[in-house]
């Protein structure tokens, strides 16, 4: 016989249920089990991105506001910084590793793991940063340390909050080179100098759009598990128990086969699931006037310039220009800039100061 009982010392209410209800209250606790176990792991992450973000820009404040210029300052802060990106690499990995067993009890198909695999692949194939901290993380795990060096950034614009990046920390792509397991592929898309805490923040915004993509597709059974236990909830009150305090579904003289009906447990995953509702993006939006970044790729690419040629165009560092291409939001006057000098505004065009002298003289004769 199966039942809703309350699992305490003093008489309770018992609700007898048929089997094939007991099989889904079983089935909703897994799922939820699943579900929060999925919302963890994302927490993890994130928290370890957080801590990381925090101490690099304690490190930034106090170089702006005290700078130190010995050696072993700059070890000290080196061997910091190491730890923090260490920690957080390990976290990634472990994310991929996991999230393609969560989720074992849900019939779909694709399978759950199925899906996994094709959010990661997919964000390995979009994001150069993905792919790098992905190596990285074997070159550290195996080989060496991530950080290898820092220093004060000399191309700060000159805005209130410069200060939160003051400071750069570089992994260096001939040191990384030299380890002859890193994938030079990988390697022959970045800088000389990476600069690992930009690299850190798109590969977590990777992530992001892969557990959100993930958890809108576990979505539909995760609702209908918890709805399954309210429901259980509210008819064995409705039976007449005062309260559902250590309810659970039984198999009566079975102990080993009852499954727990509580929510408050899962409340916990409701509350990060709505705390890790967007992606952790730290570029604020573009506004609607300012060019998507396909519009300034699509615009350098037909004139046929280099990253590297369209920056100095308009007097940016290469690394700069890159964001905007990633999706920093790039100023519209720098843009309309971009395209005066690339002979491409619809309705202005640069002319070279002499000919603009040459014709104000013509003017006034």
């Amino acid at each position: 016989m199966y039942v809703l009982q309350q699992r305490t010392l003093s008489p309770a209410v018992t609700l007898e249920i048929p089997e094939a209800r007991y099989q889904e209250l079983r089935q909703a606790r897994a799922v939820l089990s699943s579900a929060l176990a999925f919302e963890q792991r994302y927490e993890l992450l994130i928290g370890n991105f957080i801590a990381l973000e925090l101490a690099l820009t304690q490190v930034c404040l106090r170089a702006t506001v005290e700078p130190q210029y010995g050696y072993s300052d700059a070890a000290r802060v080196i061997e910091d910084a190491n730890r923090h990106f260490v920690n957080l690499l390990t976290v990634m990995r472990g994310y991929c590793d996991q999230v393609q067993q969560d989720f074992k009890v849900l019939k779909v198909t694709p399978s759950f793991k199925d899906m996994a695999k094709d959010e990661l692949r997919q964000a390995y194939g979009r994001s150069s940063d993905f792919r790098f901290m992905d190596s990285l993380r074997n070159y550290v795990q195996h080989k060496a340390t991530a950080v290898h060096s820092c220093q004060m950034d000399a191309e700060r614009e000159s805005d209130p909050s410069s200060w939160a990046d003051a400071m750069k920390f570089y992994a260096n792509k001939d040191e990384l080179s030299a380890d002859k397991d890193f994938k030079l592929r990988v390697l022959d898309e970045q800088p000389k100098k990476i600069d690992l805490r930009r690299s850190a923040r798109r590969a977590v915004e990777e992530y992001g759009a892969v557990h959100i993509s993930l958890r809108r597709r576990a979505s539909g059974e995760v609702s209908r598990s918890r709805a399954t236990v309210e429901m259980a909830i509210k008819d064995y009150k409705l039976a007449g128990a005062e309260t559902a305090v250590g309810l659970a579904a039984r198999l009566a003289g079975d102990v080993s086969a009852d499954v727990p009906l509580l929510l408050e447990w899962d409340d916990v995953r409701v509350q990060l699931t709505e705390k890790n509702r967007a992606i952790a993006r730290l570029w604020r939006r573009a506004q609607p006037n300012q060019p998507k970044p396909t519009e300034l790729v699509a615009l350098r690419e037909s004139l046929n310039q280099t990253q590297e040629e369209a920056a100095k165009s308009v007097f940016l560092s290469s690394e700069r220009w890159r964001d905007y291409e990633d999706g920093l939001p790039m100023p519209i006057g720098l843009y309309h800039l971009y395209q005066l000098q690339a002979g491409a505004h619809p309705t202005h065009e640069l002319q070279p100061l002499k000919e603009l002298l040459v014709d104000a003289n013509k003017l006034s004769m």
